[in-house]
Formats: C-alpha cells, structure tokens, sequence
C-alpha cells in the first residue's frame, strides 16, 4: 500500500472550520487481457482476466485492517467487477459515478500503449480529464471520507494524485492500494 498525504485545499469548502485530516483510499482496477498485452484501453469495456480477478481477492485481503464503509466505482466493467470482488469479501455496499471512468483515448484506443498520441482524434483533453478528476475528489470526499474506497483506472487516478500535490512518477499497477490523507481547507 502506498501511503501519501495530500493538500486537500482544492477539495474542502474555505471557512468551514479545521477538521482533522481526512483518510480516502483509491486502487486501480485488477488486470484484463489488453493490459497484459501493453493495450491502451480507455473507454473500451474489458474485463478482468484470471490474474485480475486474483489481484482484486488479494487486495481485499490487505483492505480488511481498515474501517472501510462504502465503495465508489467507475461503471466501467473491469472497475466495477474489481469492486465487486473486494465488496463480496468485505461486505460492502458499491455505488458508481461515471466521473471515475478512465480517459477516452479516442483512435488510440486498442493500439499499443506506447504508441499513444495525446492529441489524436477523440482524445478527452488534459484539462477536461483534470476538471472531471477534481470533480470525482469533491464527490467522495463530500462526506467524511474515512470509509471510502474508489475503484478507478490509472489515468484518472494520476491526475486525481496531481491535483493533490502527489502525483506518482511512476504508472500505476493494477489492484494498487493508494491511502490519502487529505489535509483540510483551514489546516
């Protein structure tokens, strides 16, 4: 687990007082057969594959410790069925946001990851992916988020990192346990 603390200035209303600093956790989604062949997938509905679906028992496993009390998902198949996995085990109730799908990859979708072009046609642009991933933290941090768990995808999940202050420098693995603490508004 990747333990990270966050300015969460962006996130909480200016004036509503100090609080104590406020625990979110994020995991990308288990593997699928694009990822495993270097495919960027994007807005394409893949499942996980056998190792995914193990990835994501795993993770709940390593999820147990902590007081988690709901779940936050992309729709997307390979998030949502990530997410089913780790509420089977925990006992947890999943709700979706579409704002937590990945970024729409336009032409590139399909092709080799590394042969992506961040202008190509249809290409959700970087500040639209930034605005939708500001938009997905002020969601789930909207009640206190100590028990919240989002299922999400790498992309989204590095700009989400970004807008924190704490981007990775390196590509986020697949069922990686990311714990945030967020810092208040006034703190």
């Amino acid at each position: 687990m990747i333990r990270l603390h966050g300015n969460g200035r962006a996130l909480f209303t200016p004036g509503a007082g100090p609080g104590a600093p406020r625990r979110l956790h994020l995991i990308r989604h288990g593997e699928t057969d694009l990822n495993a062949r270097g495919v960027l997938q994007g807005s394409i509905d893949a499942e996980l594959n056998d190792r995914g679906r193990a990835q994501a028992a795993q993770a709940a496993q390593a999820l147990r410790t902590l007081r988690l009390q709901r779940i936050v998902s992309s729709p997307q198949r390979r998030a949502l069925q990530t997410a089913g996995i780790i509420a089977a085990e925990l006992g947890l109730p999943i709700t979706t946001d579409p704002v937590l799908r990945e970024r729409n990859w336009g032409e590139n979708e399909g092709k080799p990851r590394d042969a992506r072009s961040l202008h190509g046609a249809g290409v959700e642009p970087l500040d639209a992916l930034q605005a939708r991933a500001l938009a997905a933290l002020r969601a789930v941090v909207a009640p206190p988020a100590g028990g919240t768990l989002v299922v999400s995808h790498g992309g989204l999940m590095r700009e989400m990192l970004a807008v924190l202050g704490c981007a990775p420098t390196a590509r986020l693995r697949n069922c990686e346990i990311i714990e945030l603490s967020l810092e208040p508004a006034d703190a």
